[in-house]
């Protein structure tokens, strides 16, 4: 078969305006006049890789902020963003040394102890470019479609000596000026007129450009020929805006492969978008956000995490991502803590800028103040370090080393297989003989194994009945490799896993309780699970010791190897807990799910 031809998306240019506040100590309307003079005589900026020199800008409805607008870049490899990174960030750098030569501090947007906090509330903007009419529609809608995670991760909230606020963003919970997505099913120009008679009737106002996502750009940040996104707050460092403008430049080429082959984005229904928008508002990475069912309406309403929407989106991306060449760094600061932190309810890791924030204040309670963050953002290697990362790293090195691990393998891919249907064919009767082995024989015409994912949706529908949840959890079983639900179960929230465990666990007579970690499978309590299994199907092995002893658990599980019979292991728990005295205990659990007699085996 010959190869007739073959298509790929590559990036086209995107314009970022950076967003900062400035604040001028023990003067009300002293920010405005600063700004109003910075603006009159700016300093000069540097160019970037494109070789037009940086703007600084700022707005007639946030008169106390800046922005450093790049003009157009290309995104298009990590040493051309390298080196977008590097110059935004000295002049990032040069506007904060004449902010404060000028008697002012240019701070991160936020600062609670401004006169009016709300006139330095600002968004980093991303202007995408757009070839066609086409695109322009089809990028609008799909950044409208994943409204919610891209605000729960790029929300920022208010801070000062007293720390960092709770939620997800300030800006847009205060904002009367900005509003969710519309719809478009073209960009017609008769359409976008309905569209903005819509926005009169519901919203009274009647600009395109006070939508989340603009499909006609922002008037006075120049970006009328692009598509600009506003759904990101303003971020402390110039590593975070970078690591938004990648999300922004695959979201892009998503679009294009889409245009490309005469493919539509599916319109989410506005009462679900604007209820999900509201959550990650309100709560940011911590809001549970309603999942689109309008094709299963007999089925009652399901939730998922924001953070498990956040990794879902990334598992979208990947495409564009490796197209990219993305490394690890780059996208650290987004992903790294979101998937450390497994639960939204969990503590201690920092998975954006407003958990950096708090981090910082928990460790010193100076950390916030006016004078070092302004410092900071007048030092260029200060602004592009990834914070994020040196904060979880501190935090736990092992779930931090395990994390980028974790990201490197998912940007990495599949590795390609080389065509060799030009060589002569080998004998391949011995590796009919390996492919009588339990996981890697099928029945013809039967299902692929469930993913892990695909297990948990299914154990998500009310009262299933027990025998459905063994054919679920066996069909799992029949993928190959080593069984975890432990980072599933912490992407879908605490209470979600906590329900979904209690499913999975089977009769208390099922149970056993081990008091060390087993030597083999011909231990007791192994035996008595493995027998358990045998005759009921599933069993529990279960331990409750010593905190520093779960990693001793599961070594012995990996050195005992597979059990014997065609019974597979799935780790169900494995984490710590705080009992009596504060003294640290650890649980691990492990499922133990016998093969059907006579098809599994």
């Amino acid at each position: 078969m010959a190869l007739v031809a073959l298509y790929r998306s590559a990036p086209l240019r995107q314009r970022i305006s950076k967003g900062y506040s400035v604040y001028v100590p023990g003067h009300g309307r002293g920010a405005e006049e600063l700004v109003g003079s910075l603006l009159a005589g700016p300093p000069p900026l540097p160019a970037g890789p494109s070789g037009h020199p940086h703007t600084v800008r700022g707005s007639v409805r946030a008169r106390g902020a800046l922005w450093v607008d790049t003009g157009r870049v290309s995104l298009h490899d990590p040493a051309t963003r390298a080196r977008t990174a590097e110059a935004l960030a000295v002049s990032v750098a040069r506007v904060a040394a004449d902010v404060r030569r000028r008697g002012g501090l240019l701070l991160p947007t936020g600062w609670q102890q401004q006169p009016d906090p709300l006139a330095g509330l600002c968004a980093d903007l991303h202007s995408a470019e757009v070839l066609n009419p086409v695109q322009r529609e089809v990028f609008t809608n799909l950044v409208r479609e994943h409204t919610a995670s891209l605000i729960a991760l790029g929300g920022r909230q208010l801070y000062g000596p007293g720390g960092v606020a709770p939620g997800g963003s300030a800006r847009l919970s205060r904002s009367f000026d900005q509003v969710s997505t519309r719809y478009l099913d073209s960009c017609a120009p008769e359409h976008l007129e309905r569209v903005r008679t819509r926005l009169r009737q519901e919203e009274r106002v009647g600009r395109l450009e006070v939508m989340d996502v603009s499909p006609l750009g922002i008037p006075e940040a120049h970006t009328g020929e692009d598509v600009t996104v506003r759904l990101f707050d303003a971020q402390v460092t110039v590593a975070g805006t970078l690591a938004h403008a990648l999300l922004v430049q695959a979201l892009s080429m998503w679009s294009r492969d889409l245009e490309r082959t005469g493919r539509r984005v599916r319109q989410v229904p506005q009462f679900l978008l604007e209820q999900n928008r509201a959550r990650a508002v309100a709560h940011g990475l911590a809001a549970e956000l309603r999942v689109d069912q309008t094709r299963r309406t007999e089925e009652p309403p399901r939730t998922q995490s924001a953070g498990r929407a956040v990794r879902t989106l990334l598992s979208e991306l990947l495409p564009y991502l490796r197209q990219l060449d993305a490394t690890t760094d780059e996208l650290a600061p987004l992903f790294l803590g979101v998937e450390m932190a497994g639960s939204a309810a969990a503590s201690g890791f920092v998975r954006n800028e407003n958990d950096l924030l708090a981090h910082w204040h928990r460790e010193d309670r100076t950390a916030l103040a006016p004078e070092r963050l302004a410092q900071g953002l007048a030092t260029p290697d200060w602004l592009t370090a990834d914070h994020c990362g040196a904060s979880n790293k501190a935090v736990g090195q092992g779930s931090w080393a395990a994390a980028r691990v974790w990201l490197t393998d998912r940007l990495a891919g599949p590795a390609p297989q080389p065509d060799r249907s030009h060589e002569a064919q080998p004998d391949r009767r011995h590796e009919a003989q390996r492919d009588r082995r339990p996981e890697a024989r099928r029945e013809p015409g039967r299902p692929a194994p469930l993913t892990a994912d695909q297990l948990l949706d299914r154990l998500a529908r009310p009262d299933l009945p027990a025998p459905e949840v063994m054919d679920a959890l066996r069909s799992y079983c029949r993928a190959g490799g080593t069984l975890d639900l432990t980072r599933p179960l912490r992407s879908r929230g605490r209470d979600e896993a906590r329900a979904l465990r209690r499913v999975l666990r089977p009769r208390a007579g099922q149970r056993v309780r081990c008091e060390k970690p087993p030597v083999s499978w011909d231990d007791a309590t192994a035996t008595r699970a493995l027998r358990a299994a045998g005759e009921q199907g599933v069993a529990l092995m279960h331990w409750d010791l010593p905190a520093q002893d779960r990693a001793r658990v599961r070594e012995a599980l990996r050195g005992m190897g597979r059990a014997p019979g065609g019974v597979r292991t799935v780790l169900l728990t494995d984490t710590n807990y705080t009992a009596r005295e504060d003294e640290k205990r650890g649980t691990v659990e492990v499922l133990l799910v016998a093969p059907r007699e006579g098809t599994d085996r």
